[in-house]
């Protein structure tokens, strides 16, 4: 089990996203969303090395499980 797994439980992790944060705020994310971890530490560890900023990062986000959504709910 690794890590990853253990803080996350039970649930499987569906989705993971890249997103570029400025001093911890999300300010943008990557266009792609990924089903394997792997692919997206690669993609997130390969856009650090070409931005070389200390301001700016790109980090990994992900998202378990999965959620009915009513249809009929207009978000008000």
């Amino acid at each position: 089990m690794t890590s990853l797994s253990m803080v996350l439980g039970k649930e499987a992790v569906v989705a993971y996203m890249v997103v570029l944060t400025f001093q911890g705020e999300v300010i943008e994310n990557y266009p792609k969303i990924y089903a394997q971890y792997s692919a997206a530490f690669k993609r997130c560890d390969h856009l650090n090395h070409v931005l070389k900023s200390d301001d700016y990062r790109w980090k990994l986000m992900c998202a378990k499980g999965w959620y009915d959504i009513d249809p009929n709910d207009k978000g008000d």
